[in-house]
């Protein structure tokens, strides 16, 4: 927009803003007021920028003028190797600006202006918060698919076609057994409606997702505690490697019988019914209840009576009954530490462990990027801190400590799930050994394994060397 593009001037609007008597008496004032009003107009543009506001507020319509403030605000710390049209530059980072005071644009500026991948911490997540802290069950539905993606039902809301059953799915876990795969749908508490039951099948609106419902060990019954056990006695059925769960002895009484047991993996003992109708891989058995069916007959090929295998140095007597179902409920855990003094938390002291600071983990000196961050994304009335890497090197290689993967025939193992440990520059996940053995896709974080690698776990130096040693195939066609 030029200025012979802006109509009326503010000059030809004097005379509906001055006074009649004025005009008449002081025509000398109107054509001074006239003039300066042009004077304006031709060399400072004062009518074209009020016309013009709102294209200014857009970097790609602004004018040239209005990019050199910015550049002298801002563009003094941009590297060279960014040089290019302002207009441009500037375009392309809008939403770092409009990201202001954010993790995300503190982490971006040190990636687009230093190359640097930053972490950004918060000191007031370390300090103590007394009674923080709360006891969280995790409600797993497991499922067998039937069509699409398990993975696919994260964050989605899932319907049972026969019973009324209506949920929101939080989180998705694939486990692996000899018998086939089962995914874990752990679902938000408050967002569960009606009884959701065994064998029928859930699906999701307007997509192909459908899946079984899986019949699931959920607990034990006691029906003899026994004597001589000990808190962390393993138990779990014979004859049942790759399928069976595992449990194990969380309280006994003063002779070593056993009051309580907590489920560490709930196992597979049931064949869904949308396999035994349709029998894919035209197998010769199926499971129900940990009892082995003929497909030719349904007749049962075995014992009807479950044999436990407790892993004990001198329990004898114990004996329990399976319950089954469609939900199982983990042990539980703490989502929060804040309020435990036996955790690595401190007091406030009102600077850096306070509620307004950060700190930034990064490979450069403060002194280099603090006066741009203040200029750009970092938010007024916050404290930031710098806390210098002096050696940054993550290996990703494997080493002989992890695990070992090759074997035929392929075996199984079962263990339980730990937490994740999260250190500056790498992540340790410890793990319990067991006796039985997984496949080797069970192990979550681990890309692959080649064909003949061989790796031993001594991370639980008080096994004996064979339960230390994981062997399984590595199928080619199937991963």
């Amino acid at each position: 927009m030029t200025n012979s593009e802006i109509s009326p001037h503010v000059s030809a609007l004097i005379d509906q803003f001055v006074p009649g008597y004025i005009r008449s008496n002081f025509p000398e004032l109107i054509q001074f007021v006239e003039a300066y009003f042009n004077y304006l107009e031709d060399y400072h543009k004062s009518g074209y920028y009020q016309n013009n506001l709102y294209n200014q507020r857009e970097l790609e319509y602004q004018d040239e003028i209005f990019l050199d403030k910015i550049e002298k605000e801002l563009g003094l710390f941009i590297p060279r190797a960014f040089e290019s049209s302002p207009k441009q530059f500037y375009y392309d980072i809008i939403d770092l600006w409009r990201s202001k005071g954010s993790q995300e644009s503190i982490e971006t500026f040190f990636r687009l202006l230093l190359n640097d991948e930053v972490v950004v911490r918060f000191p007031w997540d370390k300090v103590l918060k007394p009674s923080d802290g709360r006891w969280v069950v995790d409600r797993k539905l497991r499922v067998s698919m039937i069509s699409g993606n398990g993975f696919d039902f994260l964050g989605e809301e899932i319907r049972q076609t026969n019973n009324l059953g209506i949920a929101k799915v939080s989180k998705v876990e694939r486990k692996v057994y000899s018998t086939g795969v089962i995914f874990e749908l752990s679902l938000l508490v408050n967002d569960i409606a009606g009884e959701f039951v065994a064998g029928d099948n859930i699906i999701v609106f307007d997509t192909d997702l459908q899946a079984e419902i899986y019949k699931s060990v959920q607990d034990l019954t006691i029906t003899h505690r026994g004597s001589g056990y000990e808190v962390g006695d393993r138990i779990r059925l014979e004859q049942f490697e790759g399928a069976t769960f595992v449990a194990f002895v969380s309280q006994v009484d003063e002779n070593g019988g056993i009051t309580d047991i907590r489920m560490s993996n709930f196992g597979a003992g049931n064949t869904p019914n949308h396999i035994i109708e349709t029998n894919p891989n035209n197998e010769i058995i199926y499971l129900q209840d940990y009892v082995l069916f003929q497909y030719s007959t349904d007749q049962p090929i075995a014992s009807l009576t479950n044999v436990f295998e407790i892993d004990t140095e001198n329990g004898s007597g114990a004996d329990f009954e399976l319950q089954y179902g469609a939900i199982c409920e983990t042990e539980g855990l703490y989502t929060g530490v804040r309020g435990q003094l036996s955790e690595s938390i401190v007091l406030q002291d009102s600077e850096f462990y306070q509620k307004y600071s950060y700190e930034v983990i990064t490979s450069n000196s403060i002194d280099q990027w603090l006066p741009a961050l203040k200029k750009t994304v970092h938010p007024s009335g916050v404290g930031v801190f710098s806390n210098v890497r002096v050696f940054n090197v993550l290996s990703l290689g494997a080493t002989a400590e992890t695990f070992t993967d090759v074997s035929i025939p392929p075996n199984y193992f079962f263990g339980e799930n730990v937490p994740v440990t999260e250190i500056l520059d790498a992540f340790v996940q410890d793990y319990i050994v067991g006796s039985d053995l997984y496949f080797a896709e069970a192990y979550v974080g681990i890309p692959a394994v080649l064909p003949g690698t061989t790796f031993v776990n001594d991370t639980q130096p008080n096994l004996p060397a064979e339960e230390l040693a994981l062997e399984s195939n590595i199928q080619n066609n199937d991963g």
